[in-house]
């Protein structure tokens, strides 16, 4: 032990928090959480602890630590997962693609409140959240099929701005009339009970406002009603019942290789069996079956929304409550099979993840060989990087660098980069300047074996005396599109592969990764700047009226749900009419 981990584990506080350790060239190895910092993290380098022999690994790695403290046990749960999912250490077990998760919100902060689904969803109050949802094609359906039946708003416009669904008669949030929101409202508790899996109630209540407007010769609406209840009724059918008591819980399968595991959630609402929930998680070799799930538990557990008070597992936790659920291993019973259910489609889930890696391991084999053979370099390109452009008339342009490592996607060694140099739209320049700040300011990347540019002749001459002007030589490659050309420098005339060549197969992929990750940096930074030009649109808003709105409502959707009372408080009473009359 260091001399400074020493004195680190002496001066620990007792208070809640998240640590961090670290090697001794700085590289981040596990990041953790505790009730009690002082206590658990001096417990890892007592004499004696029972560690698993990856921990013990760990343990001998560590040169000093970092902690932070927070106020709860919940919070210092939510810090520890968006670390992990940040900064990726090796000796924590990885949930994969977490990020991709969607949730369903309800923002209840509006009179009709909108309903929407997002992927980063804000822990605002009053915002009601669903998920996380693993299947997102399945969420995306369902989420049809609740705003087609319930008639949600899924628009920003105010109550009294019709959307084009609303138009159709097809959305309840533009219906201002009498006992109108009251109905709404209603319609969103439906919403509630179905994500809880409880089509049954939902029916009913269907039901008896179809015969009561059947008996006031609404007949219109009761057709409407006879159809929202047939179509939920096909949701009724796909669901399994397991259990006669009308219980919920939930059932964790397991299962692993050497490399990964794969969990499996069933979730039971009401007896009923819901769609099942598939994880993959990485990071686990040394670990034992206690450690993997409750890392698994514990970073879904700070995700979801949705969780039953009793879950059963494979193996007892040491910790048998978590997060506010009790677990335990069943012995016997419908339970017990159930457990065997989750476990087989865990296995499953594995075998097929794998096989898939597997086929994926070998058509990027094949790829590279073919590239270090066409392109006639020393080596197999262990590390390929990509660049590309994404702008609008130079507008908000950002650079993105992707990265193949051994032939497969490395998400954590992608890059991006706000262009610097000026608005105005020259593509070749604006690829230089990320390729020129790419090797003459980032020294402590990886160097590539081979970069490729998306583009032709031209792209590939202007990189070409970037990189000799800063006296880097690594071998180059552009791909035009069309009729996918390589261009290689010193080479009169381009190299045309068959359209199933797995090395031109692998760079087409790369450059749509490339393209696909610049589009989604470019939309969120031009995002931010079109919110921002509609704050200088507000008339009579100079800069310091500005400041005094953004810091009083803080977004224009709060803005726009202001009342003009609230507006003169901040604005005089000239300027606010003029902003509401603007805003409506």
């Amino acid at each position: 032990m260091t001399p400074l981990l020493q004195r680190q584990l002496q001066a620990l506080p007792a208070s809640p928090g998240v640590y961090e350790f670290f090697n001794a060239q700085g590289k981040l190895l596990y990041v953790g959480k505790a009730k009690g910092l002082r206590n658990r993290v001096r417990s890892y380098f007592q004499r004696g602890a029972e560690l698993s022999p990856a921990k013990q690994l760990m343990v001998a790695n560590v040169h000093h630590l970092e902690t932070m403290v927070v106020t709860n046990e919940t919070e210092a749960l939510l810090l520890e997962r968006t670390l992990i999912g940040e900064r990726q250490p090796p000796y924590n077990v990885d949930l994969k693609d977490d990020t991709s998760w969607l949730y369903l919100t309800i923002d209840y902060r509006e009179p009709y409140p909108r309903v929407a689904l997002v992927r980063r969803p804000s822990r605002t109050p009053k915002l009601k959240m669903f998920g996380p949802y693993v299947a997102a094609s399945s969420i995306r359906s369902l989420f049809q099929l609740f705003k087609k039946t319930l008639g949600l708003k899924t628009c920003p416009n105010g109550a009294n701005k019709l959307c084009f669904q609303a138009s159709l008669g097809r959305c309840l949030g533009h219906d201002t009339g009498p006992g109108s929101r009251a109905k709404y409202r209603r319609h969103l508790s439906y919403l509630e009970q179905l994500l809880r899996g409880d089509v049954n109630r939902v029916v009913n209540e269907l039901t008896s406002e179809m015969k009561k407007a059947a008996q006031l010769k609404q007949f219109e609406r009761a057709a409407r009603l006879r159809d929202q209840i047939q179509a939920l009724a096909h949701l009724r059918e796909k669901q399994s019942v397991v259990s006669t008591k009308r219980e919920s819980f939930d059932v964790f399968g397991l299962s692993r290789n050497q490399s990964q595991s794969a969990i499996v959630r069933l979730p039971i609402r009401q007896g009923l069996l819901m769609e099942a929930e598939r994880f993959l998680l990485d990071n686990i070799k040394g670990l034992s079956d206690v450690e993997v799930i409750t890392g698994f538990l514990e970073q879904y557990a700070a995700a979801a929304t949705d969780r039953a008070k009793r879950a059963f597992v494979p193996v007892a936790l040491p910790e048998t409550k978590l997060a506010g659920t009790v677990f335990s291993v069943p012995t016997r019973g419908g339970k017990r099979q159930l457990l065997a259910l989750a476990s087989r489609t865990a296995d499953t889930h594995l075998t097929q993840s794998a096989a898939s890696w597997q086929r994926r391991e070998v058509r990027a084999h094949e790829g590279l060989r073919q590239l270090q053979q066409v392109l006639k370099l020393a080596n197999k390109p262990k590390r390929i990087e990509c660049y590309d452009i994404s702008n609008i008339q130079g507008t908000a342009a950002v650079g993105s660098m992707v990265v193949l490592s051994q032939g497969l996607p490395d998400p954590k060694q992608y890059r991006k980069f706000k262009i610097q140099g000026g608005e105005k739209p020259n593509d070749f320049k604006m690829l230089a300047e990320v390729l020129w700040r790419r090797f003459t300011k980032n020294h402590d990347w990886p160097m590539p074996d081979l970069v490729m540019l998306d583009g032709g002749a031209g792209q590939l001459s202007v990189i070409k005396r970037t990189l000799d002007a800063a006296k880097i030589k690594i071998p180059l490659v552009a791909l035009a599109k069309r009729e996918e050309l390589l261009y290689v420098p010193n080479k009169p005339h381009p190299i045309k592969l068959p359209a199933d060549a797995p090395g031109l197969l692998l760079l087409e992929s790369l450059r749509d990764e490339a393209h696909r990750f610049g589009i989604t940096f470019y939309r969120s930074r031009h995002r931010k700047r079109t919110v921002e030009s509609a704050w200088d649109e507000l008339p009579g808003v100079g800069p310091v009226l500005k400041r005094k709105l953004k810091s009083t409502f803080g977004s224009l959707a709060a803005l726009h749900r202001a009342s003009e009372q609230e507006l003169t408080k901040v604005v005089g009473p000239s300027r606010a009419a003029d902003i509401k009359r603007y805003l409506v």
